[in-house]
């Protein structure tokens, strides 16, 4: 396989890195932990069904029967995923998408393997016994019909389509998918919970509708359209009404240097609200609006949905009203909404239990820095469900107000779970023998103080005996709506970053781990400081900052400090890099913004953005202090990547090249954002380290 890559300068480092410090394990070792990711219960909540990612290698498995095995026996680490499993009423197969179900752009299937052939982006279903996988369509979307006799699914061109299935013995057979001819694209179906009707969303470029679908008939209705954006369907238990939100509608000319910020909308746009539709005529009506001000902007949670219908004719949502993202209910008729949750924490994950009497989530109540399990009904009487150490994420309801999860620590993988006394751990796939848990170190939950007087959270990894003035390396997120936890997190992308962590306090580093202003979870204010972002980068300050906190620190070598990231991380280590050289003695920048005015103008496909803006974008990447950047710099990128786009990298590499700045580069044609394929992960990782403690280490 080819790679662009300065290959004799990182043998060099390799070697300088690898007598530098004893090797206690290769990253390759910590990186080998499973991963337990898209927890589903059966509608009866008996069976659960879940991917593990071993390694690249990435299969379904269930405890139906009564015993854990494999669904699927898919064997190569070739960067083709696993996504919303579901499993079928009578829980006898399982409906599945495989593919590049992460890539964030659509289009055609990543292939960074190069296989010949490319491999499809399909959706399949198969026996929870034993059986071949049969596919049912190609799509980059499956949802299955709650009476488990067709499925709909979406094209990446943004079609509709619907096969039917059937079973005779442990067969599956599929019809010929009917595709729905309708103008614009369609995302987010929903069927009803009869099964004899889809609510989608319709998007139609600055604007979007609720259509009602009814397949029998082939006709379907709007939801009192509008010159709005609506979106997030969901359904009333007697399939009658569809419940959805409603946001204000693109303005002409309107671009992204009129958010406030990430995930916010235009303040002088009116409040989002919610909206009841009659399912047979489409008439729907306001139920609930947003207050102008804070949270008059719709912001999502990380849920699948983003309503619940729940018991007793109410309609639950998250909305940050009070400064914080915390979960409310409204009656369906129209009223004033009741919060159930009140504090100074957040609400990320939820899920209706299987009878919608209440909601399960994961939240930071309690302890700002972790995850941990709640529910909560529409009396507001919130219940904390797990009291583990470490964090747990993915709440899935069970039969009888059961309850299972993901739960990881530290040194401990994650591994699904079930609530009880004491709860049981479902292990499908064994940990590997070299995996180095007593070898971990637990991170320090810390905190400081920004120039601005801003309390800034963050990790600290210390290595393991290590004595003398130490070498440190600041690692921030991407997102930037992230938060960093002391531990494996719920991101894939983001146990491999904190397994990074690991393996350089391993190696002998110092590691502080900021969970810098734009991330999540701290607040409404903390996610949209005044100049964020494009508008002035006033999040950078957090990351100087907690570099000066390692300057004062006895353990920690002052002027030996370097600093990585991925995505944002990647663009704030190049800031970095190029403001503060004399702090910041070298970098791995892996697949970072450089220049924010040339990346919106290759996503809009044209310049956007008046001068003023454009100037204040451009002083707020990398690309504006070029004349300061004289740190060496690892710069890594797959040039599929679908998130940000190559050429940020190209013309960055080809500027300090130009200016004589030490430049190491490793790309993988074909591969994504986020490298897809596990041995690529691992040869990167490998690589970013020998680059900084070259430079590092004494």
């Amino acid at each position: 396989m080819r790679r662009i890559l300065a290959m004799m300068l990182l043998v060099a480092l390799l070697g300088s890195s690898m007598t530098a410090l004893a090797k206690a394990y290769d990253v390759a070792d910590v990186l080998s932990a499973p991963f337990p990711d898209n927890l589903t219960s059966s509608p009866d909540g008996s069976v659960l069904v879940w991917k593990v990612d071993a390694s690249g290698v990435k299969n379904l498995y269930t405890n139906a029967g009564g015993s854990i095995h494999a669904i699927t026996h898919y064997t190569a680490d070739d960067g083709q995923g696993i996504d919303t499993p579901q499993i079928l009423p009578g829980n006898d197969g399982v409906v599945y998408l495989h593919g590049g179900v992460q890539d964030e752009a659509g289009g055609e299937n990543p292939n960074p393997l190069q296989h010949v052939p490319p491999p499809q982006r399909a959706i399949f279903i198969v026996p929870m016994g034993s059986g071949d996988p049969v596919q049912v369509a190609e799509g980059n979307g499956a949802f299955l019909s709650p009476k488990g006799d067709a499925v709909a699914f979406t094209t990446v061109q943004g079609q509709l389509g619907i096969v039917s299935l059937a079973k005779s013995d442990a067969t599956f057979t599929v019809g010929k998918p009917e595709m729905l001819p309708i103008r614009g694209s369609v995302s987010s179906p929903a069927w009803s919970p009869d099964g004899t009707k889809i609510a989608f969303t319709n998007a139609r470029g600055d604007h979007s509708f609720i259509v009602i679908y009814t397949p029998s008939q082939k006709k379907y209705v709007y939801a009192t359209p509008d010159f709005t954006q609506d979106d997030f369907a969901v359904w009333s238990p007697d399939s009658s009404r569809v419940a959805f939100v409603r946001t204000p509608g693109q303005k002409i000319g309107e671009t992204v240097y009129d958010e406030s910020t990430f995930e916010s909308a235009d303040s002088s746009k009116t409040p989002w609200s919610i909206w009841v539709a009659n399912a047979a005529s489409g008439n729907a009506r306001r139920i609930w609006t947003a207050r102008p001000g804070m949270g008059h902007a719709f912001y999502p949670s990380s849920s699948t949905a983003q309503l619940w219908w729940m018991t007793g004719n109410h309609v639950a949502f998250t909305w940050e009203g009070d400064g914080w993202a915390h979960i409310y209910a409204v009656s369906a008729d129209g009223g004033p909404a009741a919060r159930l949750t009140t504090g100074n924490f957040e609400v990320e994950t939820v899920v209706p239990s299987l009878d919608h009497s209440h909601l399960l989530y994961a939240t930071n109540e309690g302890a700002i820095d972790e995850r941990h399990i709640w529910s909560v009904g529409v009396d507001g009487r919130p219940q904390q469900r797990t009291h583990l150490p470490g964090n747990q994420w993915y709440p899935t309801p069970l039969a009888n107000g059961g309850l299972a999860y993901i739960d990881a620590w530290y040194a401990a993988p994650p591994v699904v779970t079930i609530a009880g006394n004491p709860p049981t751990t479902l292990v499908a796939v064994q940990t590997p023998a070299n995996y180095p848990a007593s070898q971990m170190v637990r991170p320090q939950l810390i905190t400081y103080k920004a120039p601005d007087g801003l309390t800034i959270h963050a990790q600290l990894f210390l290595p393991r005996g290590a004595k003398g003035k130490l070498p440190a390396i600041v690692y921030t997120h991407g997102g930037p709506p992230r938060q960093m936890l002391a531990g494996f997190h719920y991101f894939e992308p983001y146990t491999h970053l904190y397994e990074m962590n690991q393996y350089l306090a391993n190696r002998g580093f110092v590691v502080l781990s900021i969970n810098y202003r734009l991330g999540i979870m701290y607040g409404y204010n903390f996610r949209n400081p005044p100049h964020g972002g494009w508008h002035g980068g006033s999040e950078y300050q957090d990351v100087l900052a907690g570099a000066r906190w390692l300057q004062k620190q006895p353990y920690v070598a002052a002027n030996r400090i370097g600093l990585y990231g991925l995505s944002y991380g990647g663009l704030l280590t190049a800031l970095g890099l190029a403001r503060n050289s004399d702090v910041f003695k070298v970098g791995a920048d892996f697949a970072g913004v450089h220049d924010w005015p040339s990346a919106f103008d290759h996503d809009y496909g044209h310049p956007v953005g008046t001068p003023e803006q454009r100037k204040i974008a451009h002083m707020s990447t990398a690309e504006g202090y070029l004349n300061t950047w004289t740190s060496p710099v690892f710069i890594e990128q797959g040039d599929d990547d679908r998130n940000v786009a190559f050429s940020q990298s190209v013309d960055l590499a080809t500027k300090l090249r130009a200016q004589g700045v030490t430049v190491v580069t490793q790309v993988f044609p074909d591969e994504a954002h986020e490298n897809l394929v596990w041995a690529h992960l691992v040869e990167q990782y490998r690589a970013a380290e020998a680059f900084l403690a070259h430079y590092l280490s004494p």
